[in-house]
């Protein structure tokens, strides 16, 4: 996986398993009701660590721990509101993705041994810029088309030149399944993610040009 692959790290993170993909470079806002993830939150304050994001591959996010998918995203904690009654509401921006080795369900909320994969601020890989341009192109395509289609839709302010940022903003943005959002994000060589976000970007460019065009007709 390029560069990142000589510098493989090995950590322990606690694990959220949600019905949701996050990549790198995204925010995401939590609710902290349950008491097991009030303490992880606690704890992850305590020691400054950050929490694994995954995807949950059998069961809920409410009740029993779900089993989580192998790939995640690590998020650090930006803000913490809290309530008087031990409720939380936080928010939590992506940094790394990270491969699980070996999941520890011993405590009120899972913990994974993991291998970081690759980060956000990961030295820009020049070799990527030619395929990164044609994504790049076609991304703004698409951000534009689905401005016109989607009352609402804004697209982002900037737009990455950095070939690995520029992968993880387009996998965010992309409006297809969890489960292709997952697959995207279990793509470790940026050559071959790219290389599916611009078949992915192809296909969802002519669909919102056809409706574009259906509905001025």
């Amino acid at each position: 996986m390029n560069s990142e692959q000589n510098n493989i790290e090995e950590k322990t993170l606690p694990l959220f398993p949600l019905n949701l993909v996050l990549f790198p470079g995204g925010v995401l806002p939590l609710y902290i009701f349950e008491p097991r993830y009030r303490e992880m939150v606690k704890f992850c304050i305590r020691s400054e660590s950050s929490i694994g994001i995954v995807m949950i591959k059998e069961g809920a996010e409410v009740g029993e721990n779900a089993t989580p998918c192998k790939i995640g995203t690590a998020v650090d904690l930006i803000e913490v509101d809290r309530f008087p009654d031990g409720r939380m509401n936080i928010m939590t921006s992506g940094h790394s993705r990270f491969e699980i080795i070996e999941v520890d369900d011993e405590l009120p909320y899972l913990v994974g041994r993991v291998k970081m994969l690759d980060s956000l601020d990961s030295e820009h890989d020049s070799s990527l810029d030619g395929i990164a341009s044609d994504t790049r192109e076609l991304y703004i395509e698409y951000e534009t088309l689905s401005s016109f289609l989607i009352f609402g839709w804004l697209p982002p302010e900037e737009i990455p030149q950095h070939p690995q940022q520029l992968a993880y903003q387009i996998g965010t943005r992309l409006r297809i399944s969890l489960e292709e959002k997952q697959d995207l994000l279990e793509i470790q060589s940026f050559d071959e993610l790219l290389k599916c976000e611009i078949d992915i970007l192809k296909k969802l460019n002519k669909q919102i040009a056809f409706q574009l065009s259906a509905r001025n007709n």
